[in-house]
This record gives structure tokens, sequence and C-alpha cells, in this order.
């Protein structure tokens, strides 16, 4: 289908369409999936650096395996030799030419997106199409990251690719190299419980129980020192380190009488307690309620994590599922516990919970700590593995307890200049899902 309106997209598809690949393959996938028209080919134009990256946006692409090598333009480390840059191009527009000349009906309209690449292979890919003679008007096109519009070398106005590329979480890690073990968590656990434990008096009887009970029975001490407490009584002062072993925790029994009785009939109604006053660690490993890590030994361990912290970023979750059921057009996609093989060498993933619009990413990272420099640590990693992933157009935000998310925020403006990054914190999540949504509209300015 073609068009004769240059504010429509298919005034500017193309049947060939030549793409400058870069580090993050993202700006070419979603060149890709808006320029071209039906059965138009992608030509990935790389360098020795970016051959990995080439390979990964092939499969996505979902680029036939016998044509993948036909449809790239390989500079090899020429990546700033107008010579050899130039001719290469000139070679595939030639291969391409020859092929069509003996269709019926050849498809000759040809562009090149250079929003990837280094400047070179910008400025001397442009060059070489300039220099061709015969073609039809090439389109000449460039993703601006900052307002999400393709830019065009004419006097048209740019067109917004918001609404017009998406792609799925799965996706996206694949154009990184990434391979999830199993798809994003998309459920909530325990939702009653993780809904009221963010009430500002439940939420400090929570934290105040995890870090007195959970913990002191659930971890293992080690004697740092011995001191007189004044009344010739000897005191140990010990340091809290690991987990306890599998069997320990599997029998372990965690008063929470001391709890308020909003959370204590949650958990003896989802029948996880033991004599009403004790929390079962036991019962919770066979309601597998809590996702299973890859290693069942540590199952325990991860139950007393979530307990301890790791629920909310269930809550997150929750609140992000009932402003997509809210509003459809908001979210295309979200999810959790991004879980990666065990010999994929991630480390941890530095984002936990992750939201589409259209190929935008949101990155969420969660913590139930508020000591500002963990939660700025935090919020630095997030940042950091966003951008990597989802380019300029990412947007990341950190959910934490800080009593003081402001200056969170400011002490990370202070080094890195970006007004669209949002903390939130303990006296925002009551309300967070009518804050997330006012952040999702206010970044889109």
């Amino acid at each position: 289908m073609t068009s004769t309106n240059p504010l429509d997209w298919e005034y500017h598809q193309v049947d060939h369409l030549f793409l400058l690949i870069g580090e993050n393959p993202l700006p070419n996938y979603v060149a890709a999936k808006t320029l071209l028209r039906e059965h138009g080919k992608p030509y990935l134009v790389y360098t020795t650096h970016t051959q990995k990256a080439v390979e990964r946006l092939q499969e996505v692409l979902e680029v036939p395996e016998k044509q993948r090598q036909k449809l790239t333009v390989a500079l090899e480390n020429y990546e700033s030799n107008a010579h050899e840059i130039r001719q290469r191009i000139h070679e595939k527009i030639a291969e391409i030419r020859e092929e069509e000349s003996k269709q019926k009906y050849p498809k000759l309209r040809f562009g090149l997106n250079y929003t990837g690449g280094t400047k070179a292979m910008a400025v001397h890919s442009y060059q070489a199409f300039l220099e061709l003679k015969g073609l039809e008007a090439v389109v000449f096109s460039y993703l601006d990251s900052r307002t999400m519009q393709m830019m065009f070398d004419n006097p048209i106005a740019p067109i917004s690719v918001k609404d017009k590329a998406s792609i799925s979480l799965v996706e996206l890690f694949q154009l990184h190299g990434l391979s999830l073990s199993k798809d994003p968590k998309t459920e909530v656990v325990y939702p009653e419980l993780v809904s009221v434990l963010i009430k500002t008096e439940n939420l400090k009887a929570w934290k105040y129980w995890c870090r007195k009970v959970l913990q002191v029975h659930g971890k293992d001490k080690t004697e740092i020192a011995t001191i007189n407490d004044g009344t010739d009584k000897e005191v140990k002062i010990v340091h809290l380190s690991n987990w306890k072993k599998k069997n320990e925790l599997k029998s372990m029994l965690s008063d929470i009488q001391e709890l308020p009785e909003e959370i204590k009939n949650i958990l003896i109604n989802y029948g996880i307690t033991e004599d009403i006053n004790k929390l079962s660690i036991n019962k919770l490993i066979d309601q597998q309620t809590i996702p299973k890590p890859s290693d069942n030994a540590k199952y325990p361990e991860e139950i007393c994590k979530w307990l301890d912290g790791i629920w909310l970023e269930d809550f997150v979750l929750q609140t992000i599922e009932k402003i997509k059921q809210e509003d459809e057009n908001i979210i295309d996609e979200f999810g959790m516990s991004f879980n990666f093989p065990p010999k994929a060498n991630v480390a941890e993933f530095e984002f936990d919970v992750a939201f589409l619009r259209g190929y935008q990413l949101f990155a969420v990272s969660c913590t139930t700590d508020d000591t500002p420099g963990l939660c700025k640590l935090k919020l630095f990693e997030a940042y950091r593995r966003a951008k990597q992933m989802g380019g300029d157009e990412a947007r990341v935000a950190l959910v934490c307890c800080s009593n003081n998310p402001s200056k969170i925020r400011n002490d990370f403006l202070a080094q890195i200049k970006d007004e669209k990054v949002q903390v939130f914190g303990s006296q925002d999540l009551p309300e967070l899902g009518q804050k997330l949504q006012s952040w999702i509209k206010e970044v889109e300015k």
C-alpha cells in the first residue's frame, strides 16, 4: 500500500531499508518495523564490533536464516573509511538493482536510516546514496530519541513513532543477548498482604518484625564483641550474615504476636501460620505461592527474602496491573522477576519491575531500605541498565521506603541531569497508582 500524504507512514515506507547498526539495536528495530513496506527487506550495515547486535536483530526481526548474510553490509574495521563505506554500499545497491531488474514488477524504493553507527558511517553512507543516479527519491530518516519522532530529510514534519512500533519484554532482552529461563512474572504473590503492608503503621511494624524476629531467627550469627551492660552482665554483640541452611529455615516458626491485627489476620487466612501466632516457613514452602528459584535448596531462603523486602516488588507489580486495567492504552506489557539461566553470566539484574509503552521501556527499581546511600545506588544501577537496554527513550523510577525521596532524587540529579527520573518514598506508597500514572504522563511531554 502506498500513500501520497506525507503525514501517512506509508508515504515514507520503502522496499529496501539500509540500517546503520550501533551498540543498541533497538532504534534499528523501530526503524525496520515502521519504515519497511510489506515484504520489504532490511540491510544491516555493521562493523566487526557490532556483528553480535546484527545477529540478534535479525533473529528478533525473524529474517529467514538463508537470507541473513545477503541482507548485510559488512564494513569490518572500516567504520571510518569513506572509500570502503561508499564502495560497499554501492556494491550492495547494484546487487539489489540487478536482482530487481529480473522481476516483472521491480521494487526499487530505497531508504537509509542513520540513527545507529558512527558519525563517519552516517556521513559516508548518506553520500553513497547521493552519488547514485537513476534511483527513485531515497527516504533518509533518523529516530530522535528525545521526542520519539522519526525525522525525515525534507521539509516534511516529523512523525511520532510512539504508537507505531511495539516490542515484547522477551524480545527486548533478546536484542541485548539476554535469554530468559522463563517468562517474566505477571501474577502478584499474596495480593491482600502486600496491599496492606504499605500502610504507614503497618510498614513500620513489618520492617521492625523483619529486623527483630525474621532476621534474628533466620540468619547466621557471628559474635564480634562482648560488652558489659553496666550491671555486671555481659552482652554479646553479633553480626547477622547469610540466611541459614534449608533444613534450619524449613523448621523455623516466627512469632507474629506483636504484628498489627490486620496483618496477623491475613497471614492466618492464608493458612501459613502455626498455632495462630507463629508464621511457618514450612507452610509457605508447601503452598509454593512464592516463585521457586532454579536451585530448590534455596527455596526457604527465597521465601525469607520475599518476606524481608521482595514483597514490595509484588506491590509495585499489583499497582501497575491496576493501572493497565483502568486504562489499557497507558501500558502494553509488564512483568517482574527476570530469571536468566545459571550460565548466562548475569549476576543480578538491576531493575525489578518493568513495563512497556510501545517500544519505550519503563524500569522500576524497588527496595524496602530507607538509607539514602543504598537507595541512590539502586537508582544508579537501574538507570544504567535501563538506558543500555531501552536507549535514551527509557524512563526510570525508584520505589523505596525513604521518608525523604526528594533528597535521593536531588543527589542523583546532581550527577546525572535527567529530570524524568522519579523517586517514590514511603509516604507515596498508599497512593502509588495515582503517582505512577502522573509520572508516566509527565515524562511524555
